[in-house]
């Protein structure tokens, strides 16, 4: 959402003109076809601003707007275009924010937020959950301070977002946890976001963390819950199809699709309605509802845990592990950075880590949801810049460094390039740090290679010969002592 932050009002000209019709047509649910204005924006903004260095207001409709489009763009399925427009955003609000003349601490939790959408986009979901994240702990300090109030409606947004990628690509005790938090929210401010001219927009979150309750407490056994999600997720549904928009259309036929499904695993027949309606009305998108559902859900943290123990036996660290799944003092969780603090996530990432390797050879699905855990705590523990990760690397860099690679090449292995690009890149990144110390350690110095090569070798594999190249470069510079 375009947000001035009282900075600038939208003027009365060709820019308010195209801003406008922008912002309509995103709130028709028809963002893919706003980008053309929203570059107007941004030239003419751009125009305005130059050779003005303290045009302050100028600088930040461009900074909104390139936020705007990369939304736009990602409902076009440029999602590297889009990742550029975010880069920009970025930029503009940082500098708006080291001027002094904004506080851009919701803007910046966006720009992270949307940022980690297109990450999911793109299949690269471990950066994905970490992206979303930050941006939920962001707006949860923003809440808790003096203006909680006004942000209360982007935070139940950014739990919606969290919840979606989550139960794509996290522990689904998590999802369903954000999801219900997004819904109970949504509903208290219901009034609040009715009365707000972004009303459409949030009632689309809606819809969004009550597909991700009715899935996970459907999936748990608990069809009651799953039925009250569905229940307000098709009367959200229903309401949004009015604007005929294919996208709300599209909404509303997997609302019916998951509520025809729950009441028929209750046994009661109107289910069969509810599914032959959906057909009715979009079948290919009913089947893509209906596929999924039947793919089921990525094992909890706990199963994986649980099953871990019943093919390598029982382990000292289980009970450690296992209280990850309950909120650290002080947190509600919705998030993994929620699961410990900063310090001690390093400890658990790496006792996390030791099941991995084994396990890759007993049951890779439960190696991989394991791996994927200990990286996204290894993560937060060195962005949260804890003692462990900065004055203990030597101790903790190659674990993580050994356990990326792992993952990413048992995904790869799975067919599941797009995550183990993802992964690989995350390893060639981490690798980086374990360069002041391969002069002395030539494990180090193998380590930090291989991570080059396999990032290399997943680049060539999906196309990218230009970059593939130059992390294999590295990689033999590195031996070579360069």
């Amino acid at each position: 959402m375009v947000d001035s932050g009282g900075l600038w009002t939208p003027p009365e000209d060709e820019l308010g003109e195209a801003l406008q019709t922008a912002q309509v047509l995103i709130e028709e649910g028809r963002a893919d076809e706003a980008g053309p204005y929203q570059q107007r924006v941004i030239e003419l903004a751009r125009e305005r601003a130059e050779g003005h260095p303290n045009h302050y207001e100028a600088k930040h409709l461009m900074a909104a707007t390139q936020y705007e489009l990369a939304g736009s763009l990602n409902a076009s399925g440029r999602h590297e275009e889009a990742l550029a427009a975010l880069h920009e955003a970025q930029l503009g609000y940082t500098e708006l924010q080291d001027a002094g003349v904004l506080d851009a601490t919701c803007f910046l939790a966006d720009v992270r937020a949307r940022r980690a959408m297109t990450q999911a986009h793109r299949g690269h979901g471990a950066t994905a959950v970490l992206e979303m994240d930050g941006a939920v702990i962001a707006y949860g300090q923003l809440v808790g301070g003096e203006d909680g109030l006004k942000h209360q409606p982007d935070f139940a947004r950014v739990l919606a977002m969290n919840a979606l990628i989550l139960r794509r690509y996290g522990d689904p005790a998590l999802a369903v946890a954000s999801a219900d938090a997004a819904t109970q929210l949504f509903l208290q401010l219901a009034d609040q976001i009715n009365e707000s001219p972004q009303s459409l927009s949030y009632a689309r979150y809606l819809c969004t963390a009550t597909a991700v309750s009715a899935d996970v407490h459907a999936a748990e056994g608990r069809l009651d819950l799953a039925l009250e999600a569905d229940e307000i997720g098709l009367t959200t549904a229903d309401t949004l199809a009015d604007s005929d928009s294919t996208t709300d259309m599209r909404t509303l036929v997997a609302a019916l699709v998951r509520k025809g499904k729950h009441l028929g695993t209750v046994g009661r027949l109107e289910g069969e309605s509810c599914l032959r309606t959906a057909y009715d009305t979009d079948a290919e998108t009913a089947a893509r509802v209906v596929e999924e559902l039947d793919r089921g859900l990525p094992l909890t943290l706990v199963a994986a845990l649980e099953n871990a123990e019943l093919k390598l036996g029982p382990f000292e660290q289980y009970h450690r592990l296992v209280a990850l799944s309950e909120p650290a003092p002080g947190m509600t969780l919705a998030t993994v950075s929620g699961r410990t603090d900063p310090e001690s996530a390093a400890q658990r990432a790496a006792e996390l880590a030791e099941l991995v390797r084994p396990l890759l050879r007993e049951d890779a699905d439960t190696a991989l949801t394991l791996g994927l855990e200990a990286h996204y705590l290894f993560a937060i523990s060195s962005e949260r810049e804890s003692h462990r990760m900065r004055f203990q690397t030597a101790t903790y860099v190659p674990i993580w460094a050994q356990l990326l690679l792992d993952i990413s090449e048992g995904y790869f292995q799975a067919g599941r390039t797009e995550i183990a690009l993802d992964l690989g890149g995350w390893c060639a990144e981490v690798a980086t740090a374990l360069i002041p110390f391969a002069d002395a350690d030539e494990a180090m110095k193998e380590l930090a290679g291989a991570c080059y090569r396999h990032h290399g070798n997943l680049l060539a594999a999906t196309g990218d010969l230009a970059a593939s190249y130059q992390a294999h470069e590295a990689a033999e510079q590195l031996q070579l002592g360069r």
